[in-house]
């Protein structure tokens, strides 16, 4: 059996397994006892994100990587595990050794940058809550306004990142008042999450990063070397950077309006002990919401691209700055 191919093939789950025929790459497993298969043509496909324990052929590995596919694997809270990319796109050498020769003040300029986007993002988005919910939010906005001009005098990225941490945690007490109380979100606990809105944030953010490291490697940077987390030594700082400017617009806000159409309920997930886990069927659901959100268009520059795309300029634009010294400008969500 044949399916339409996506750009971004999302296979959470368990026990599938990924294998080559011809030039398609098969997808087979069991429901019910019953044998199942999808089909899908490797030249229409970008990347491809695992959840879960698969099996994948080195045949279908191999069919990937001629066809200019990345893999990315994460685990089933949406913790980055590992990456495949082509061989083919590793010209990377110079622009590496240029992110090594960015000083310390040049640093901090592009962290500074990126540390206020993603709070002005915060912001929209809380906005957009006052506006559609009708719930107050001018004392929260207001003094993440006012942390957010301070950050211009940060000294380092650790001063800067303590600002960071403030205007997050003003932002997800005010997240936590426009949500119903039995979903038992009180603010941000990562892992373990215990409350299905903190589970469905972290795989959400699991899928946004596995997009952003395509675009950097697209864009031939190094995922280690970044700027605001700078001190993040075993883990791709660079990432972590470029994901603090889509967060709220692609993620959140695909979780609070699930949550506000009421498509969030107790049969969606388990808790084992304290630790809250979406169900197979709603963790597909939940990853095409986010796909979608990827795939819709909003307000970039002087005209609209989708997110996806937003995401690859933004490492672009990275890029330039480290190789020609041009300013780097963040992405800035914009509200309706």
């Amino acid at each position: 059996m044949s399916e339409t191919t996506p750009e971004t093939l999302h296979i959470c789950g368990y026990g599938k397994k990924l294998k080559k025929h011809n030039d398609m790459l098969v997808v087979e497993w069991k429901d019910n006892g019953e044998a199942r298969a999808l089909s899908f043509t490797s030249s229409r496909l970008r990347h491809v994100i695992l959840s879960g324990e698969h099996l994948i052929s080195t045949g279908a590995i191999r069919l990937l990587f001629e066809n200019g596919v990345a893999l990315s694997y994460m685990d089933r809270f949406g913790n980055p595990v590992g990456y495949i990319f082509p061989h083919g796109k590793g010209r990377h050498v110079d622009t590496w050794e240029k992110q090594l020769l960015l000083g310390k003040e040049r640093s901090l300029e592009i962290a500074r940058s990126m540390c206020k986007a993603a709070g002005e993002n915060k912001i929209s988005v809380l906005l957009s809550l006052q506006k559609s919910r009708g719930v107050d939010m001018g004392e929260s906005v207001s003094d993440m306004r006012r942390i957010v001009a301070n950050m211009d005098g940060a000294k380092n990225s650790n001063e800067l990142m303590g600002f960071e941490g403030r205007v997050s945690r003003l932002y997800f007490s005010s997240f936590a008042n426009v949500l119903p109380p039995d979903l038992g979100f009180a603010g941000r606990i990562k892992h373990p999450s215990p409350d299905i809105v903190n589970v469905m944030l972290s795989y959400g953010y699991g899928i946004l990063y596995s997009k952003i490291r395509h675009a950097v490697v697209a864009a031939n940077l190094n995922p280690y070397r970044g700027v605001l987390h700078a001190s993040y030594r075993d883990q791709e700082a660079l990432v972590y950077d470029l994901i603090e400017e889509f967060r709220q617009p692609v993620v959140d806000k695909v979780v609070l309006t699930m949550v506000g159409k009421k498509q969030v309920s107790d049969n969606d997930h388990v808790l084992e002990g304290r630790v809250c886990l979406m169900k197979d069927h709603f963790k597909r659901e939940f990853a095409n919401k986010v796909f979608e959100r990827l795939e819709s268009e909003t307000k970039y520059e002087d005209g609209r691209r989708t997110f996806e795309d937003i995401i690859v300029e933004q490492a672009k634009k990275f890029r330039a700055c480290v190789v020609e010294g041009v300013q780097y400008v963040p992405f800035i969500f914009r509200s309706r």
